[in-house]
């Protein structure tokens, strides 16, 4: 997705570019279900890196886009307490209601904390996910988070897109919305702005 090749991102980062496997009858992609295998994935991923690398174990980010996306959030869910920030973009996860945030696969989550994040998604909805998928996601966020319901703008940029931060969080929450007529991609940018997010933790 460009991560690294954002400006500064490549001093003193370990970037890792875990590939998914098929998955049911969905193609390459993630299990991102409370117990699912990704999950031991993950936790075995993060042991090998560290064993081979010298590792912050207090700066570890996550970004994923659509499906990636959705297991990003599962990790906040399950592993938040390893995770210090994640951005996930264009995508509403897994609710049986997809107009009720607490219907989401993955609750109760087991994470006693879970990191910052940066939710950016078209407005409303995109080809992939119709309205209110991208809503119903920034309440899970909010709610994973402590979040109040008010919101300030937040400097973006791009013309096309706009970004707000909520009050009160027990970890940051950026939300950022972009022209509808730029689809299930990621939005002008997206690398650059991540980078700077991350950076700031």
């Amino acid at each position: 997705m460009g991560l690294q090749r954002a400006k500064g991102a490549t001093e003193g980062t370990i970037f890792v570019f875990p590939d998914g496997i098929e998955f049911q009858k969905y193609g390459v992609g993630w299990d991102d279900s409370a117990n699912g295998y990704d999950l031991a994935f993950f936790d075995d991923m993060s042991r090998d890196v560290s064993a081979r690398h010298c590792v912050d174990s207090k700066r570890v980010f996550i970004a994923g886009f659509s499906w990636g996306g959705d297991f990003a959030i599962a990790l906040a869910c399950q592993r938040g307490d390893s995770i210090r920030a994640i951005a996930a973009n264009s995508t509403d996860d897994e609710f049986k209601d997809n107009a009720r945030f607490m219907t989401y696969q993955g609750l109760p989550c087991t994470a006693r904390e879970h990191p910052a994040i940066r939710f950016g998604h078209a407005v409303g909805g995109d080809p992939q996910y119709p309205a209110p998928d991208f809503a119903t996601t920034s309440q899970l966020l909010r709610y994973l988070n402590a979040c109040s319901t008010h919101a300030k703008p937040v400097k973006s940029s791009s013309g096309v897109m706009s970004c707000v931060l909520y009050d009160a969080c027990a970890a940051e929450y950026v939300e950022c919305a972009f022209d509808t007529r730029i689809g299930h991609t990621l939005p002008p940018n997206w690398a650059e702005d991540t980078w700077e997010y991350f950076s700031r933790f």
